[in-house]
């Protein structure tokens, strides 16, 4: 629902480490022509458990893969519609599930693995992003001392696109509620964050009365409107957005009644002082004006709709 910015710096550090890790891994496997996993016993010591021998098609396979592509292209439809959806349990999804989940996102993006030099901890760090983009309700921020990190959701899962597992568009920093609710089951019609633009949702009120145009705070209650939000219904229905948003008419309420108090000549006034339009709506909205700062607040754009819908600024 909020559009994620591109970061260039962020882009070429992601792409520079897993690039350089995940081309050693590969070479390492074409020569070895097998995959052995290891695990830790009880007293301490490590023991082989997982076999995957290689034929010369599964080498061959994993040489020809473009990991340009497959960790940097932005167009991650297009990669489907090229790689597919590989079975479970054959050796090409054990491959790529293991290289791009095993030995990919989970070795990077694990949690509690803070202090290395890349890690999910830089990487929400790095990215900026202050609240969960697709319902802009929670905030992302990170706290390394408690090890306190967002979830980052696989925009296309990683348990049937492994190969996308450390795609850098794949990858959306998001609040629990959403990664939760929103399933495998694969919908192509969902818009990336990265590809949103200001208008692809809208908040709007419908009131429940006729004489609810008269502007007067004595006849505003939580069943005197309705909250709206317009945009793609493939997002909307996925997480649930207007049955969370139903939750929140106390804002809209709020600043019905602002409508109601703050009359054009009293934002004028406040103009008159030497104020900003941003810094007056600051002050009388507690909110981000600019749709480029509007992640930095849980539910800013709920309130920049309805508000500029108002004419309070």
């Amino acid at each position: 629902m909020l559009k994620i910015a591109f970061n260039q710096e962020l882009f070429d550090l992601h792409y520079e480490v897993l690039k350089k890790e995940l081309q050693a891994l590969i070479t390492q496997i074409c020569r070895d022509k097998k995959i052995v996993k290891k695990r830790k016993k009880s007293d301490g010591k490590f023991e082989n458990y997982d076999y995957l021998l290689l034929s010369q098609s599964d080498i061959d396979y994993i040489k020809n893969l473009n990991l340009d592509m497959l960790i940097k292209a932005k167009f991650l439809k297009e990669i489907i519609d090229e790689l597919g959806k590989p079975a479970k349990g054959s050796n090409k999804y054990k491959l790529l599930f293991y290289i791009f989940v095993e030995k990919g996102y989970e070795k990077f993006f694990s949690q509690g693995k803070n202090e290395r030099k890349y890690s999910a901890y830089g990487f929400v760090e790095k990215l900026g992003l202050k609240s969960c983009p697709y319902c802009n309700r929670n905030y992302t921020f990170v706290v390394r001392r408690r090890k306190l990190i967002p979830e980052i959701d696989h925009f296309y899962p990683k348990t049937i696109y492994p190969y996308l597992a450390v795609n850098f568009f794949n990858l959306i920093p998001s609040c629990q509620t959403c990664n939760k609710t929103k399933t495998n089951d694969v919908d192509f019609a969902w818009i990336n964050p990265y590809d949103i633009n200001t208008k692809s949702f809208q908040f709007t009120y419908k009131p429940n009365g006729i004489d609810f145009v008269a502007l007067e705070k004595e006849k505003y209650n939580f069943d005197s409107f309705e909250i709206k939000i317009n945009g793609n219904e493939e997002n909307i229905k996925t997480f649930k957005l207007r049955e969370l948003y139903e939750q929140h008419k106390d804002i809209v309420l709020e600043l019905l009644i602002k409508k109601a108090y703050y009359p054009k000549s009293y934002i004028e006034e406040l103009a008159g002082f030497g104020f900003s339009k941003s810094e007056i709506y600051r002050y009388l909205l507690g909110n981000y004006s600019d749709d480029k700062d509007l992640h930095k607040r849980p539910l800013s754009k709920l309130i920049k709709d309805i508000s500029e819908e108002l004419g309070l600024i």
